[in-house]
């Protein structure tokens, strides 16, 4: 019917968006930080469980995407250049805490609830699920598991750091819309860096390379004094509005058969997650003066692009945000191919031992 779907794919996509809508509509109107987003992802979210067929066209991703991307990095400020010293330190810690909650996941669901080896590592990695999908094709392992328990992550994390963030009073970022809106000259000059940035991003294969392209393009040039505005609302809400429905469609409506018996260990192994990476957030934030609800942003386990809107949506600094979450997935990149031949040596080892 339009954009490459059919009609009955149109209008599923359609009410995907009307949920989402709805359900950010609700939480703007009671004040939750990033209503738009955290709204709209849990409303999605209870509706695929509940059996709406939801979905979000992939190939639709790229320009909702762009756009945030771009919203993104209009919060950068010079106070982002200053705070870079602390930078490298702070990736430090991530590291540790990176090992720690992957280990400490790991040994839970392996251990303490019994999932296969693969699984249980698989599930227990922060983020990234689409590369250590392909990185571990070759793998006998329950995907769908490994995919619920990765979606469990990502709907807790977007739905709490707001509520917190409410809970200890701070401010939304309804402040920055005081900056002038931007013409049509600036969305031409916006977007078309947004795009070239992005296609250089997606060429290194970097994660949320529209979101990350369109952030650094976005925040040069206001850095550079080549642009001073604020993108107009008419374009940020029903992007924010489709990145809850990219999100809580993760979901499908058979999951709900399932997620008892996935949601314990996977809850479990969440509770580890957030302790190391809270522990390190913590350590940071007493260490350097950064803003707690910034570090926990940055450590957070998973969930780049949401995130990443969510900082500039709460007045926090989105370049620390999306770099710590982008170091993160480097090393996952650089780990995940080795985890996954010892996954797969002891394997085979394993089938040798039983073929005595």
């Amino acid at each position: 019917m339009g954009w490459g779907l059919s009609r009955r794919d149109f209008l599923r996509v359609a009410a995907t968006l009307a949920i989402s809508a709805a359900g950010g509509f609700l939480a703007q109107s009671l004040g939750l930080p990033a209503g738009w987003v955290a709204g709209g992802l849990f409303a999605v979210a209870a509706a695929s469980l509940a059996g709406v067929n939801t979905d979000f066209p992939r190939r639709w991703t790229a320009p909702v995407f762009l756009v945030l991307g771009i919203y993104s990095g209009t919060g950068v400020s010079h106070e982002t250049i200053h705070q870079m010293q602390t930078w490298p330190a702070s990736f430090a810690i991530l590291g540790v805490s990176l090992v720690g909650l992957i280990v400490g996941s790991y040994w839970w669901l392996n251990k303490r609830c019994g999932w296969a080896r693969n699984d249980a590592l698989l599930s227990s990695l922060p983020g990234a699920l689409s590369f250590v999908v392909a990185a571990a094709e070759n793998l006998k392992a329950d995907m769908k598991k490994v995919a619920i328990a990765q979606s469990i992550r990502l709907i807790i994390l977007i739905e709490s750091i707001p509520l917190i963030a409410f809970l200890v009073g701070h401010p939304s970022g309804t402040v920055l819309f005081d900056r002038k809106v931007a013409t049509l000259l600036d969305l031409v000059i916006l977007v078309t860096a947004g795009i070239a940035a992005s296609l250089v991003m997606n060429r290194l294969k970097l994660p949320g390379g529209w979101i990350i392209g369109g952030l650094i393009a976005s925040a040069s040039l206001l850095l550079g004094g080549v642009v001073e505005a604020q993108l107009p609302a008419f374009l940020i809400v029903p992007c924010s509005i489709a990145l809850g429905a990219i999100a809580g469609s993760r979901f499908r409506p058979g999951d709900l058969t399932i997620l008892p018996r996935i949601a314990g260990p996977a809850l479990g192994a969440f509770a580890i997650a957030v302790l190391f990476s809270t522990l390190a957030a913590v350590s940071v934030t007493l260490l350097f003066g950064v803003n707690i609800i910034q570090t926990l942003l940055a450590f957070a386990p998973g969930a780049l692009e949401a995130l990443t809107v969510l900082a500039y949506q709460m007045n926090i600094d989105p370049a620390y945000v999306a770099a710590h979450h982008v170091v993160r997935f480097v090393a996952l990149v650089i780990a995940v191919p080795i985890i996954a031949r010892w996954l797969a040596r002891g394997a085979a080892q394993s089938g040798q031992g039983s073929g005595r």
